[in-house]
């Protein structure tokens, strides 16, 4: 279940030569970019924009107001900037620092120069700007400069056939130093031309160019060299597929290769996934048509359709006439018109407006009058400028072709029989085949390893055998010979671990587990926490099954960012900002730090992970978690978490003993607690004490009858927005695919050293917690009926204030209950008009 990018280097270390650091680094952050959600390839223009700003600023002088186009959109960065990499700013910085060091930056012809790269750049977000030709008798280097600004400012702004006729030129000027790189841009605009061309013949055209002319291109510097092969693979990915995924499994198979390994990986991959999605599609289809279609149901689907089917509109899109909605549009001449949105001031009339891929502002606002039909305000011709800029950059970000095509959504699975012949090469195949579930892949993976004895296919047979699989033995006896340092041997050994499991050998399978689980440091934390996993199915006692269930994190996700604590840290620090952090770089810093102080605890530390949590709160009775806790295979810094489950429930099942026995444990854990718990205990009569431990619920949303997984939960604050305050009603049901409903979840075995009596109590408990709901609104009801046995005790208005929070519409999904807080916003204003929380909700209401 490894994404295939992974699977690639194990393949590397098991059945070639490894990888070396580069090739390791690269595919690290290649594989923290697929699980992180992120570009695969570093596109970030960021620094290169602030960093071309700056040496413009060396030029043009700090107090010069910078043109809009530098200016940073807010919380968009510089990504209107869709079609300039990176590098078109580096080169812009290169060439200034160079073209002003040598002719001093106070030279007008510098000043010339720096006013034609900004409208480059101006093409980069916001149409076709020019820069007029090299004034006469201008020096020859801003000439040759001014004639690569020139196509630069074509290919920006989307007009590649002039851009490749300025570049071709430069190419041919023996005395340009634009010479090498126009010659490579040549080929660059073919293939941004064809990846933005709709027509597929016209595509496949200037792909093909593209391809003729690198094939021709040399670069004498060896300065695009990578560059000129990333596109060359670029042509064959779109053109050549199948000659090209060869190509790439041959060349990775035994080395990554120079600057583009990152790219031949991400291709490689992609390009499988849509060999593999054509596989599955063309098999689903041999399926259906072997089902015969029924005509009488086709028939009713195409009434239906045509009975639901929306009324087509007619004479759209109009001449700059409205309709009875107050919406008039404007005439649609290209399938590449910019699309601008636009609405009268008083918002009543709404205009949908058209204008060419070459349009300007200017010309833009005059179309638009025309379709108004009155000269526009200030304002809305501000948004007609925002609007045009907003379609152009769609135009390109929205265009281009997809490169990813391996999308499948059917429910065929991939078997060895299914896979194309140009799929066979040793690598693909062993790629193909480990992620094939059944036992065709089994079988398959059994005759590749009979055949050739290797331990990839060893390991491959064993991943997909059962205990009863044929010739098991054979793999067995080989697995128990198998190298110890072998790359293999972890996950032999797994496997080997786990039939043994299921034929009954718990001796072998406890031996060779403890084996691999004492092996220390050489063991990955993700393998040993897998081995334990196993070892846990022969745990016989409490302890066994502590020390079994405790897990080292291999890594931490804080909301998609995913790394160790420190890494997660350090990333937080690079978001500093001296337009928004005003306190200055130290201070930002230390309060990063502040904030991951109790995440910072739990790096080294082991954990329970989820299942091994839902079984303590399935099955374990409020004993068994007393037992838990006392255990000396837990470690001190888990028992906290214990105590607040098993108090809490003791709370909410009004169990007085457990509460007041429990109590001490909770005080020596949470010293902030000892004021309030000691409340509880100095009660005088029962009436007393059931508001002295409500109040003190209250005053700790850390409290939860059920236990945490994960670090658990640090924030003992109510707020508005936290929904992890208290605890919430479990969800107990679960999706069903043969009922296609909801059904209640299966409960996960249970421990063998609980008995079914201790799994019925914990059921039984669970029952009248779950009665108890969720807790905003559980507690509201109890807040309520304490105003009303005791009106005038002094806690009672801090309590309706903090459920009136709790229930508000921002607790989303977890039992808030507006009418309850209406109803105690009566109370708290009626009984306690001069109450300082009175005071405070009110401010609050007039405030939102």
């Amino acid at each position: 279940k490894y994404r295939r990018a992974v699977l690639y280097a194990a393949y590397r270390y098991i059945a070639g030569s490894g990888l070396n650091a580069l090739e390791q680094k690269e595919l690290v952050e290649l594989w923290k970019a697929d699980i992180e959600n992120k570009d695969f390839n570093d596109n970030s223009i960021e620094e290169a924009v602030r960093s071309w700003i700056e040496r413009r600023k060396d030029v043009a002088g700090q107090e010069e107001k910078l043109p809009d186009i530098y200016t940073e959109r807010a919380y968009g960065g510089y990504d209107f900037f869709p079609n300039c990499t990176k590098n078109a700013f580096e080169t812009a910085s290169e060439t200034l620092a160079d073209r002003a060091g040598k002719y001093g930056p106070t030279d007008p012809n510098i000043g010339n120069w720096l006013t034609a790269q900004d409208q480059v750049f101006a093409n980069c977000s916001s149409g076709k700007q020019t820069p007029a030709p090299a004034p006469p008798g201008a020096p020859e280097w801003l000439q040759k400069d001014r004639a690569y600004q020139l196509a630069a400012a074509s290919f920006y702004s989307l007009d590649y056939a002039d851009a490749k006729r300025r570049f071709a030129e430069i190419a041919q000027d023996n005395v340009s130093p634009w010479q090498e790189t126009a010659d490579y841009l040549v080929a660059r605009t073919l293939i941004r031309q064809a990846s933005l061309t709709k027509d597929a013949a016209k595509s496949a055209g200037y792909y093909d160019a593209a391809e003729d002319h690198l094939r021709k291109f040399t670069s004498r510097t060896g300065k695009f060299t990578a560059s000129a092969e990333r596109l060359t693979g670029l042509v064959k990915y779109r053109r050549h597929p199948k000659e090209r995924v060869s190509e790439l499994a041959r060349q990775l198979t035994f080395h990554g290769g120079g600057e583009n390994f990152r790219q031949d990986v991400i291709d490689y991959n992609w390009l499988l996934d849509k060999f593999e999605s054509e596989a599955l599609n063309a098999e689903q289809k041999r399926r259906e048509s072997q089902i015969a279609p029924d005509p009488t149901k086709a028939f009713t689907d195409l009434q239906n359709t045509q009975a639901n089917a929306a009324p087509l509109p007619e004479n759209r899109p109009f001449d700059a006439a409205s309709n009875t909605n107050g919406m008039s549009y404007g005439v649609k001449k290209q399938d590449d018109d910019i699309t601008i949105y636009l609405s009268s001031d008083d918002a009543k009339n709404h205009y949908t407006i058209y204008v060419g891929r070459t349009a300007t502002d200017e010309e833009a606002i005059e179309v638009a009058e025309k379709v108004v039909g009155y000269p526009l305000t200030a304002e809305m011709a501000k948004r007609v400028r925002e609007s045009r800029r907003s379609g152009y950059v769609e135009q390109f970000s929205s265009g281009q072709q997809s490169g990813y095509e391996g999308s499948y959504y059917g429910d065929e699975k991939l078997t060895p029989s299914l896979m194309p012949d140009f799929l066979r090469d040793p690598l693909s195949d062993w790629l193909f085949t480990y992620q094939a579930p059944g036992a065709e892949a089994y079988l398959y993976s059994l005759k590749q390893f009979r055949e050739g004895g290797s331990e990839l296919w060893l390991m491959t047979a064993l991943s997909k055998a059962d205990k009863s699989s044929t010739q098991l033995a054979q793999l067995l006896e080989a697995a128990t010979n198998t190298s110890r340092t072998s790359f293999a041997y972890p996950t032999i050994a797994y496997h080997t671990a786990r039939i043994w499991l299921e034929q009954g050998k718990n001796a072998e399978a406890r031996k060779l587990l403890d084996e691999m689980i004492n092996s220390g440091d050489a063991l990955p934390i993700s393998a040993r926490n897998s081995f334990i996993e196993l070892r846990l199915k022969l745990a016989e006692t409490l302890e066994d099954f502590l020390k079994y269930s405790l897990k080292k994190p291999f890594a931490f996700d804080f909301d998609g960012h995913v790394g160790s604590v420190e890494e997660i840290i350090a990333e937080q620090k690079t978001y500093y900002n001296t337009e928004w952090d005003k306190q200055g770089r130290e201070a930002y810093d230390a309060e990063v730090e502040t904030r991951y102080t109790q995440e910072r605890l739990w790096q080294g530390r082991l954990m329970f992970d989820s299942p091994t949590v839902e079984l303590f709160n399935l099955h374990f009775p409020t004993v068994s978690l007393l037992e838990v806790m006392r255990s000396k295979a837990l470690p001190d810094y888990m028992r906290e978490r214990f105590a607040v489950a098993i108090w809490t429930r003791a709370f909410l099942m009004n169990d007085i003993d457990t509460m007041l026995k429990i109590a001490p444990e909770l005080g020596k854990y949470r010293p902030e607690f000892e004021a309030l718990l000691s409340k509880i205990k100095e009660a005088k009569t029962p009436v007393a004490r059931e508001n002295a431990t409500l109040f003190f619920v209250l005053k700790n949303p850390l409290l939860s009858p059920y236990l945490e997984d994960g670090m658990g939960k640090t924030d003992n604050e109510s707020g508005d927005f936290d929904s992890n305050d208290w605890w919430c009603e479990p969800y107990d049901m679960e999706y069903s695919d043969e009922t296609h409903s909801e059904v209640p979840r299966r409960l996960p075995p249970r421990p063998a050293f609980l008995s079914a009596t201790q799994s019925q109590t914990a059921q039984t408990e669970r029952k009248r917690l779950k009665q108890a709901g969720d807790a905003p609104e559980f507690l509201a009801e109890k807040v309520l009926a304490w105003a009303k046995r005791s009106p005038n005790d002094r806690r009672v208005p801090e309590a309706l204030y903090i459920m009136i929070g709790s229930n508000g519409w921002t607790k989303y999904g977890c039992g808030n209950n507006e009418k309850l807080q209406k109803q105690m916003t009566t109370v708290l204003k009626r009984q306690y008009p001069n109450s300082e929380w009175t005071a405070k909700l009110i401010a609050e209401e007039r405030e939102s």
